[in-house]
């Protein structure tokens, strides 16, 4: 696939004109990272953005005290790195390739001529910062009903997600039992008991290569339910 292509597809260049396309086609740099490469690393100054052409990577937080949270899983076509390019400053996150990742490499410079030139993006990329916004907003409400209600909306927007995304065997999301207290910022205690629950209840199994959903509109539900499973 093309450079032009990958763009076509691209949520940030949607309803773009061609000539936007084309001047950032002339401007990217492709690049590729294996398995557990850090494509942003969180603390460290930023002044690029990538586009993911293939793959799959992690976004990850570390607190001052030193404990890291999942905040979640990113599948191509999307985009890693704006917040620091637009804001001048630090990266908020780390981002890691969970798979084979290709991306498209914009550096600053570059980015704000191009919003510049082409104000559309700039509107795209506002969308897209909304709906990171509101989805953090309705996983925060989900956790504060309880951890049940928590995991479930949390398992069940990655199965959207990676059906959206077009991945294999979308119902095996790739979490361990250490993983999902991560996610959830919930004890290992508390999570084993809820999973287990969750396992007699016939909603998933837990396995090796991950949690593999067994019920998903069972889930959707669950989460949408909140009432108090604890």
């Amino acid at each position: 696939m093309s450079h032009l292509d990958v763009l076509r597809h691209s949520p940030l260049f949607a309803r773009v004109p061609e000539e936007a396309l084309r001047d950032t086609a002339r401007v990217v740099i492709e690049r590729q990272f294996a398995p557990g490469a850090f494509l942003l690393e969180q603390d460290v100054q930023g002044d690029t953005l990538h586009l993911i052409m293939q793959g799959s990577v992690r976004v990850t937080r570390t607190s001052v005290a030193g404990r890291e949270r999942i905040l979640g899983d990113i599948y191509a076509p999307s985009v890693v790195g704006e917040t620091a390019v637009l804001d001048h400053g630090e990266r908020s996150a780390s981002v890691q390739a969970m798979t084979e990742v290709t991306t498209l490499m914009l550096h600053r410079e570059h980015f704000e001529q191009l919003l510049q030139r082409h104000p559309r993006l700039l509107w795209n990329l506002t969308v897209m910062l909304a709906g990171r916004v509101t989805s953090l907003n309705d996983e925060l409400i989900a956790l504060g009903q309880n951890t049940q209600v928590g995991l479930a909306h949390v398992f069940a927007g990655m199965y959207r997600q990676r059906l959206a995304a077009g991945v294999p065997d979308a119902n095996l999301l790739p979490l361990s039992t250490s993983d999902v207290m991560s996610r959830v910022s919930a004890s290992r205690e508390t999570v084993t008991r809820v999973l287990r629950r969750m396992e007699q209840q016939g909603l998933l199994k837990m396995t090796s290569a991950g949690v593999r959903l067994l019920e998903p509109q069972g889930l959707e539900d669950l989460s949408l339910e909140g009432d108090d499973a604890e």
